[in-house]
């Protein structure tokens, strides 16, 4: 007898710690889906709201004058990185900026997340916005494939295509190893995904401190910005879509080989980067070459080498990205023309 009471006494505390535990697990998620909520409704997110193909997307437009400035960002980047080259330039033009399906303020979405998914949607963006074409077109990274798709498909509605350290249709089988890694984080993907919504879902990120941003120099003012937009369980691995998609997006990048006599604006990173890994050491030479060849697309094209930056040019060197943007649209309103058919460090 004493012993089934101990029995029964083990098992009733099992029962009561399980259910504690459970109790906690609640408590916590609850906890975390709280503080979003809080967050959606006190932190001031600029731009409007369009239903894009039933989801809500996010557009921020500034500044006035034609023609307008429509910036993409690279893969899994949300718009609030340009948000100080943005300030710059709409004392000059009208420079808008948004967020892709799942990044950002934009409701996510179910694939196709290819290039032409993702134009065909800013295309109806920019449509339900008011932004009138023609348009510069500026891309980052990914965002330069996602543009020439935009540029073949209503080649009549851009004005200039600018590359910012864009990726490249031939960059899956020309960087060493880059095909072998993508298709290794491919195969991975859905098991960390499942691992990043429960710990999202679950509170343990907020819990643990995982839930702020890192701010860059420059954009303290918008912390609350960088912070409200992170552990939303809604969001997890929000750009998951375009990863599994890009070789899709690779491909149908290709398709431009010509923008016509339409200018062509080249921004790159420093190959002697400092901060490269041996692997980016390694695939400097070859994303050099791979830079140098988007000039191709057009006789009227340049290109700059931005001294001292890494990827992210846009917020190593702001100075740059402006003037030479400034630049290109003085042309465009017959102003002086740029140094075409050049490559220059600056």
């Amino acid at each position: 007898m004493k012993y089934r009471a101990h029995a029964h006494k083990a098992v009733r505390l099992v029962v009561e710690a399980a259910l504690l535990c459970l109790v906690l697990l609640i408590a916590l998620a609850l906890w975390n889906v709280a503080v979003w909520k809080w967050q959606q409704i006190h932190v001031h997110v600029p731009g409007s709201f369009y239903n894009v193909e039933g989801r809500q997307m996010r557009l921020y437009c500034s500044g006035n004058g034609s023609p307008a400035i429509v910036i993409e960002t690279g893969l899994g980047s949300t718009s609030t990185g340009w948000l100080l080259v943005q300030e710059k330039l709409s004392a000059l033009t009208r420079v808008c900026t948004y967020d892709r399906s799942g990044l950002g303020w934009s409701e996510p979405r179910p694939r196709p997340r290819d290039a032409e998914a993702i134009e065909r949607q800013l295309h109806a963006l920019l449509d339900l916005g008011g932004v009138q074409r023609p348009i510069v077109l500026v891309g980052h990274s990914a965002g330069g494939l996602y543009n020439r798709e935009y540029a073949r498909e209503f080649a009549a509605e851009v004005a200039a295509l600018v590359f910012v350290d864009s990726a490249t249709p031939e960059q899956m089988d020309e960087l060493p190893g880059f095909r072998a890694q993508y298709e290794n984080d491919k195969r991975a993907a859905p098991r960390e995904l499942w691992t990043d919504r429960l710990r999202v879902w679950s509170g343990l990120e907020r819990l643990m401190g995982n839930c702020h941003s890192k701010v860059d120099k420059g954009f303290e003012k918008y912390a609350a910005l960088y912070d409200a937009k992170e552990c939303r369980p809604d969001y997890v691995d929000g750009d998951l879509g375009e990863f599994m998609d890009l070789e899709a997006t690779l491909n149908e990048a290709r398709r431009l080989t010509s923008f016509g006599n339409k200018p062509v604006l080249v921004l790159s990173a420093d190959p002697t980067h400092k901060h490269r890994s041996p692997r980016g050491d390694a695939e400097a030479p070859i994303w050099n070459r791979e830079q140098e060849r988007l000039k191709a697309l057009s006789p009227q094209s340049w290109r700059v080498i931005a001294r001292g930056a890494g990827h992210t040019i846009f917020k190593d060197r702001q100075e740059l990205v402006v003037d030479q943007l400034t630049l290109l649209i003085n042309y465009l309103r017959k102003g002086p023309a740029p140094p075409f058919g050049t490559t220059s460090t600056q």
